[in-house]
């Protein structure tokens, strides 16, 4: 009798260890059916990020003011946005930068886009600054209708520093010149005004003795809340010799306003190509580069850079010089750009793609010797390893880095000290509009300000190893108080 019940019992209680066995089992089914899918399937790709929440490279829009500008020739106030640009991108240059003590680094900012009805980033440049010169950044300044550009400008290196604020000038005469050039070397350079005694007397247009490899800059006049500030005329470098060019990209605030957020540039414009699709927006004092063939850009103010001869409200260098660089070559160069342009508008296939990944998808359906012509942008590797470059690069060490981080940084500042000692409404409540001003200048302001962080050097040989031209005598002051010029005279100093 027992026996039996011992045999009842362990058989009971390996019934029952079964029974706790098999719902352990179902548990622990159940808890990873559950839980795995937190952790996802290791060998499992997820979708790829939605378009909308990734930067966006562009492949054209504003050329980075740093870089290159056109002469505004109107002095009206800067292009106003409706709304405030957001906080700084922090921008990791590439290791790979561009060999010489004339370059320097000058960092991005905000560009109002009209398309879009928002802003994007204009990035950071290697630029080769103008011998002796120091750029000072241009800002957006908080008026009633929003935020109004105020552009930047460079200013010669001088043992005093401090920026002139003069009454506005006159209108410019003598925007084209008075027939054809009297040499075949010579470039027509527009009239200027200069303030002298308390007036303002009249430089004439003059024709200049042009330079390869260099750029005239003519001396104008930069429009700011407190003033204009006179701009002396500057041999500059020629485009391709100028630098750097990262490309523009579009930031959706999803992404800029991450908490530690910054961005590696490594995408680069092919200034060959930007030449060949240039524009111009003079309002804003800024370049475009890239598809702005339809008509509805001139009503927005992008032109075409070769209708500056037209329109008589902005001078352009650039185009000046290339005319008379391609005068042996390509004697009808400028017929053929205006004839490039109007195929380009009569054709949306001829125009260059708005996007790098645009350009990317187009050039693997093209044929290897139709590819050039819509490469806009290229890989900083691909740039650097192009033997036809003028620029030639090296390794930025770990230090160098530190101080690249650091320049930037002091540009922001300088470029926020800027707004403050021009801004119009300093120690008053209200803000001022962007058309109706304070009470107009009558006598020059000087302002002392801090050292700009961007200065060209004085004493380097630049990449083509040797100084740049002597300043034409039309622009001495001395000459032009003298009254010694008279209308079209020919500049034979150089």
């Amino acid at each position: 009798m027992g026996h039996n019940k011992s045999h009842s019992l362990k058989e009971w209680s390996l019934s029952e260890r079964k029974k706790q066995m098999k719902t352990t089992i179902m548990i622990v089914m159940t808890l990873t059916l559950a839980v795995g899918p937190l952790y996802g399937n290791a060998g499992e790709k997820p979708p790829p990020m939605p378009a909308e929440e990734q930067p966006e490279v562009l492949t054209r829009g504003p050329v980075h003011e740093a870089f290159a500008e056109p002469v505004n020739l109107q002095f009206q106030p800067g292009l106003v946005a409706p709304t405030q640009p957001p906080a700084n991108i922090v921008e990791n240059p590439p290791t790979d930068r561009p060999v010489g003590t004339q370059f320097v680094w000058v960092p991005g900012y905000w560009a109002w886009d009209s398309e879009r009805n928002s802003y994007i980033w204009i990035s950071g440049c290697w630029r080769a600054a103008p011998p002796n010169m120091y750029w000072v950044s241009g800002y957006w300044a908080k008026v009633a209708e929003g935020w109004q550009w105020v552009p930047g400008f460079w200013m010669p290196v001088t043992s005093v520093r401090q920026i002139e604020y003069l009454p506005a000038p006159p209108a410019v005469e003598e925007v084209q010149p008075p027939g054809a050039p009297p040499y075949s070397d010579n470039i027509w350079v527009p009239s200027c005004w200069y303030w002298y005694q308390g007036q303002y007397i009249r430089r004439p247009g003059y024709w200049l003795a042009a330079k390869e490899d260099w750029v005239w800059m003519p001396s104008h006049y930069v429009w700011t809340p407190r003033g204009y500030v006179f701009v002396g005329g500057y041999w500059d470098y020629v485009l391709d010799s100028r630098g750097v060019l990262f490309a523009p990209v579009y930031f959706p605030r999803t992404i800029y306003e991450r908490p530690g957020f910054s961005y590696s540039l490594s995408i680069v414009v092919d200034t060959g190509h930007l030449q060949f699709s240039l524009f111009t927006r003079p309002r804003y004092w800024h370049y475009y580069f890239g598809d702005y063939y339809d008509d509805t850009y001139i009503g927005i103010g992008i032109y075409p850079w070769f209708e500056f001869k037209q329109y008589h409200t902005w001078y352009d260098p650039i185009y000046e010089y290339n005319r008379w660089h391609f005068r042996k070559t390509d004697p009808r160069w400028d017929e053929h750009e205006r004839n490039e342009y109007d195929r380009r508008r009569a054709n949306k296939d001829l125009r260059p793609p708005r996007t790098y990944q645009e350009m990317e998808n187009r050039l693997v359906r093209l044929p290897e010797p139709q590819r050039r012509n819509f490469r806009m942008a290229e890989p900083i590797s691909a740039f650097v390893a192009d033997k036809k470059s003028p620029l030639k690069f090296g390794n930025i060490k770990t230090n160098a880095q530190e101080k690249i981080s650091r320049q930037s940084t002091d540009v922001h500042k300088f470029r926020e000290d800027r707004s403050r000692w021009e801004s119009p409404t300093s120690g008053q409540k209200t803000v001022q509009s962007s058309v109706e001003h304070k009470v107009p200048k009558t006598q020059p302001e000087q302002v002392k300000i801090p050292a700009s962080p961007v200065t060209g050097r004085r004493d380097f040989m630049n990449i083509f190893k040797k100084s740049p031209p002597s300043r034409p005598a039309n622009e001495h002051k001395t000459e032009i108080r003298n009254g010694r010029r008279t209308k079209g005279n020919r500049d034979k100093s150089n």
